[in-house]
């Protein structure tokens, strides 16, 4: 019966770990915001992004997407982008909140 309650216990501790846990693939530093309200260069590599993109944290909304200042770390997941089009970014996390 403890024993039991022990695994219990355990698993509800660590369920809300998981499901909160931090799931990008790339992080970097913006290093430009300016090009546009729809384009950031993160790490001096171009990037899409747009009112779709999701932001994990607290990001004012522009004209076409979220605004991410320079200097901002972030972490962000991407999919490919239009033939020519730099990627999309589908996800952002701000991590130096």
């Amino acid at each position: 019966m403890l024993k039991k309650n022990y695994l219990t216990i355990l698993s509800v501790l660590l369920i809300p770990m998981s499901v909160f846990a931090q799931t990008f693939s790339q992080s970097g530093t913006v290093t430009d915001s300016s090009l546009s309200s729809d384009r950031l260069v993160i790490s001096n590599q171009e990037y899409l992004i747009d009112h779709n993109t999701v932001v994990h944290g607290l990001a004012p909304q522009g004209e076409k997407g979220p605004i991410v200042n320079e200097d901002t770390a972030i972490g962000f997941n991407t999919s490919r982008g239009a033939d020519g089009e730099p990627p999309y970014i589908t996800e952002i996390w701000l991590l130096n909140e």
